[in-house]
């Protein structure tokens, strides 16, 4: 639990879980105010893992932890992510990568801010109340052939991601959400979502407490149904402080933009509810 300054009030948990069949856990996660991020590595045993520990801590040495952040130190952050872990991927025959999704509290026009961002198919969601929204989108094959119409039985097997740090395309989509009290953001990889679906999420979030009893009981169902991949799960809830202004039923996105010379984040206020 934290007060900053004039910055909100939360509260916030973490796990991390290899898995009931993997040996090595590739997933990384930051839980460090105003930044909660977590990145799903890929490339194999110390490939995938260290490049999600880089990302992090990259990350992390951009951001001043205890005070809110600003959407340009968010953009100087993810560049220096995406060094970083390019730095691994060379030094790797088959490369490394990894995603990172998350949200950093930003003031912006004197509000304080939620900054989400998402690069591949780990995710953010807002829980408010009993309701469940997905604020990220998933940054696949799957899900591209699927905005596009495609059939059920032409989609792929397993899940290609087409966006990634350390991959050809590293862009990262942003959205600027309002902090508000009462509300929960769940961050987490593919790891829970594969073996969890959002009804199941919904439930939890809503009726499992405090954020460390909400994150062991997500990684336990996950396990539960299989546990195919590495389990991250971190759970922020705004306790007060927050803003009195919010959206309405679904999240508008902002996707962000970024210079031609330091591709900085910018990202737009999504409508205000009436």
């Amino acid at each position: 639990m934290m007060r900053i300054g004039m910055a909100p009030e939360v509260s916030a948990a973490v796990r991390t879980d290899p898995g009931m069949l993997r040996a090595v856990n590739e997933d990384s996660a930051l839980l460090e105010f105003p930044s909660y991020l977590v990145a799903d590595g890929m490339g194999g045993h110390e490939a995938g893992d260290q490049a999600s520990r880089a990302a992090v801590d990259a990350f992390a040495s951009v951001i001043r932890p205890g005070e809110l952040s600003t959407v340009r130190d968010v953009g100087l952050a993810l560049d220096a992510a995406r060094e970083a872990v390019g730095a691994v991927a060379a030094h790797r025959e088959r490369g490394a990568g990894c995603t990172l999704t998350g949200a950093v509290m930003v003031r912006h026009e004197d509000r304080a801010c939620w900054l989400v961002l998402n690069v591949g198919d780990s995710r953010v969601y807002l829980h408010r109340g009993a309701e469940l929204h997905q604020v990220t989108v998933d940054h696949s094959l799957r899900d591209e052939m699927i905005a596009g119409g495609a059939r059920p039985d032409a989609l792929p097997g397993r899940n290609v991601i087409t966006r990634a740090l350390g991959s050809a395309d590293t862009t990262a989509d942003s959205w600027l959400l309002p902090v508000e009290d009462g509300s929960r953001l769940l961050i987490c990889s593919d790891g829970l979502t594969t073996e969890v679906d959002d009804q199941q999420l919904r439930a939890a979030l809503t009726m499992g407490g405090q954020p460390d009893a909400v994150v062991e009981e997500l990684v336990q169902r996950a396990n539960e149904a299989g546990g195919r991949d590495n389990i991250t799960v971190l759970v922020v809830d705004v306790l007060s402080g927050g803003s009195a202004w919010h959206v309405s039923a679904e999240p508008e996105s902002s996707i962000a933009t970024e210079s031609e010379n330091d591709r900085t984040l910018t990202a737009t206020v999504p409508r205000r509810g009436q």
